[in-house]
């Protein structure tokens, strides 16, 4: 059977929940977050960081119905000089990015848009991302006017929903599409680099490695992409059914993705 991945988000993401009596439930925003992308020139090079700031407990869900793909609407959210693929229907968050802060590290289930870390970096925001392989939407970050940046680096970790499906074999659901996971198990997230839709190189991170399940804010290294139009990212997982494929439900999480922009030789 094929696990709930898919992105119908009517979202509970208590802070904390320090009064489990009390469920406050996540609020819905439809304007885009405060971003604190800095612009910083050394020499020839301008480097650009993502880095996003919300109040405590919050997702951002588009309002524009104009371009339906698949069961959801899409849109571009532009953060010059990101454009960040996100997805939405009537009952929440669908495929690719959105914003959150939510803090939940407790509560099992697709419902919960939390990082496992229940924070960003350097802020309480972050990129929580739906890419099953099946999704109608790339998991793509690209860049205003189709202009091509140096990749430099991210941060990712596991989202909550996965996190505690590998860990704790608890979905959200009574009877948990997947499995007990073991050592030989893995969880990998592959970033890849585009560059005018052509792949330039792709990195790997392992989400979940058996039982080392990972927890932080991890950063990686992105320089082997080079310049790019775009980056896609990508999850896969040993976990998987030969029909109806990944198990592992596929969420993850990333902040602070920095490129540069300077004089290509």
């Amino acid at each position: 059977m094929m696990a709930l991945t898919m992105g119908f988000v009517f979202v509970s993401c208590d802070n904390e929940k320090d009064d489990p009596q009390e469920d406050k439930g996540a609020k819905v925003i439809n304007s885009l977050p405060v971003s604190s992308i800095q612009g910083v020139t050394d020499g020839d090079e301008t480097t650009y960081t993502l880095s996003l700031s919300l109040k405590d407990n919050q997702y951002y869900l588009a309002t524009d119905t104009t371009n339906k793909v698949g069961y959801y609407f899409k849109d571009n959210i532009e953060i010059d000089p990101f454009v960040i693929n996100h997805t939405f229907g009537a009952w929440g968050f669908g495929e690719s990015f959105t914003f959150s802060s939510c803090s939940d590290a407790t509560t099992p289930g697709y419902t919960n848009l939390s990082a496992i870390t229940k924070k960003g970096v350097s802020t309480n925001a972050y990129l929580i991302s739906n890419s099953g392989a099946w999704n109608s939407t790339p998991t793509e970050i690209s860049f205003v006017e189709g202009k091509s940046f140096l990749a430099k680096e991210v941060y990712v970790t596991n989202a909550t929903y996965a996190y505690l499906a590998i860990k704790d074999r608890n979905d959200g659901n009574e009877s948990p599409m997947v499995k007990q996971w073991t050592d030989d198990d893995e969880f990998i997230l592959t970033i890849t680099g585009y560059l005018q839709d052509q792949p330039t190189e792709s990195v790997q991170v392992k989400l979940a490695d058996g039982m080392d399940i990972l927890n932080t804010w991890k950063k990686v290294d992105l320089s082997e992409l080079g310049f790019v139009t775009k980056i896609g990212f990508s999850v896969s997982t040993t976990d998987s059914d030969p029909v109806y494929g990944m198990n592992t439900p596929a969420y993850f999480c990333i902040d602070q993705l920095k490129v540069a922009e300077h004089t290509r030789e």
